[in-house]
């Protein structure tokens, strides 16, 4: 007869609904995690009754990570993220180093387990796509491990950082409107919880503008999505989704005087304009329409998107550049200290046919 499938973390956390990482954490025997006691003798006691064996990574494993840069990603259903992914692919190659992608979908837990990881390991350096959450656990690591981060500024985080400044592209987008003669516009977009920094700084740039302008906040309306689309959806665009769902909702209902939508990101914006074309509107003749990022897709001459560029490309080779930097000054030991390096790129104003002056009403 042929043996027994041996049983894996996957079979211990189904069977003890818990998730794959935390069963690892703990049958590794972590202390400064934190599990009830009841579900680590749960854990335990499953993996005994299953004949799970528990076994280290070997050293050659823990070698070859010395040379791979881990990328912390939230998500992988957008095109900004994935363009920066490849940039900092591309980048890491050249000198001669790999990558391992740690997707956390937006969960503490996860990216928890990817650092625990990264310090069993000794990866080369992190980069972070996206603002932490294991921010206690992150100030310790980056003592030992290099991370860079690719986000707007937050002054607790006490690493280096290659800036968004979401606020400035939504300045600039504002200002862009403002000069076409817009007045009442909508910010469309997912989710605007405290976790999701660019989205709301987007927001209140586009606001800050208006009040600078001399004219009232109360004019940029605000069309949000209710739940955070990657937790329903691994495959389709829920961005996308996210955009042309609120447009529709909004004309189905009591429609106001607005006459320009801002997405939260390019593909929300072209939700937008896909949504608009359904109900028989024209942009940007009835609608005008723009976004964030400046996806590929948004230069395709079928949405030809009015958009914001964050120099995504220069953005993923500066931060390997900046994990060698650091990785050098580690070696000359702690009693060197250095200050941060923090770089802004100036984001830029894309204008292309999606965005003209608002029709007369």
């Amino acid at each position: 007869m042929p043996d027994k499938k041996k049983p894996t973390t996957r079979d211990i956390a189904k069977a003890c609904f818990v998730s794959q990482s935390a069963v690892s954490m703990i049958l590794s025997g972590r202390t400064d995690m934190h599990f009830s006691k009841e579900t680590v003798e749960l854990v335990q006691r499953t993996a005994t009754e299953m004949g799970y064996v528990y076994k280290p990574r070997n050293r050659r494993a823990k070698t070859d990570m010395k040379s791979t840069i881990m990328i912390m990603c939230p998500s992988l259903s957008t095109q900004y993220y994935t363009t920066l992914i490849q940039a900092i692919t591309q980048a890491a190659q050249s000198m001669g180093l790999y990558v391992l992608i740690a997707y956390t979908n937006r969960l503490e837990e996860q990216e928890t387990y990817y650092l625990h990881m990264a310090e069993d390991n000794e990866y080369y350096g992190i980069i972070y796509t996206f603002a932490p959450k294991a921010v206690s656990f992150l100030s310790r690591l980056h003592r030992k491990i290099p991370v860079v981060m690719i986000n707007d500024y937050n002054p607790e985080l006490k690493l280096e950082l290659l800036e968004l400044d979401s606020k400035k592209s939504g300045h600039l987008l504002a200002r862009h409107l403002l000069e076409l003669g817009h007045r009442n516009i909508a910010y469309v977009t997912t989710p605007l919880n405290p976790a999701e920094v660019p989205r709301l700084r987007r927001l209140q740039g586009i606001r800050e503008e208006y009040e600078r302008q001399g004219l009232p906040s109360s004019l940029v309306h605000v069309l949000e999505a209710r739940t955070e689309e990657e937790q329903s959806s691994a495959v389709s665009n829920k961005h996308y989704e996210t955009g042309y769902q609120l447009i529709l909702n909004y004309f189905h209902g009591s429609p106001g005087d607005i006459t320009a939508f801002v997405g939260t990101n390019d593909f929300v914006a072209i939700g937008i304009i896909d949504a608009l074309k359904k109900l028989g509107y024209s942009v940007p003749g009835d609608y005008s329409v723009c976004g964030f990022d400046n996806t590929l897709v948004s230069s395709f001459s079928g949405i030809s998107l009015t958009t914001i560029d964050h120099c995504i490309d220069e953005k993923g080779a500066q931060a390997v550049q900046m994990l060698l930097n650091q990785k050098k000054r580690l070696k000359d030991g702690p009693q060197k200290k250095t200050p941060l390096m923090r770089l802004e790129y100036e984001p830029q104003l894309i204008i292309r046919r999606s965005t003209g002056k608002p029709r007369k009403m």
